[in-house]
């Protein structure tokens, strides 16, 4: 599954509509609560860990690949 997708799916959104510069910015769903839903998922379906300095960086698309990709994801 790619970030892309666990994003939509965790804010129910369609899939075509989320692109790497997807953030809280443009996502009204994407509130504290949501960041938080969205961490636990993005750890559970990739098997990582973030620290809390990382999960405070996960604004953005982008960011939650390149973070993902630090780890020795791929998708």
């Amino acid at each position: 599954m790619s970030p892309e997708a666990v994003v939509a799916s965790v804010f129910g959104k369609n899939l075509a509509v989320i692109t790497d510069a997807t953030s809280p910015e443009t996502l009204a769903e994407w509130d504290s609560l949501g960041h938080v839903t969205l961490v636990i998922e993005l750890e559970s379906i990739y098997g990582v860990s973030f620290s809390a300095e990382e999960t405070m960086a996960l604004t953005s698309v982008k960011a939650i690949k390149d973070a993902l990709r630090s780890q020795g994801v791929t998708w």
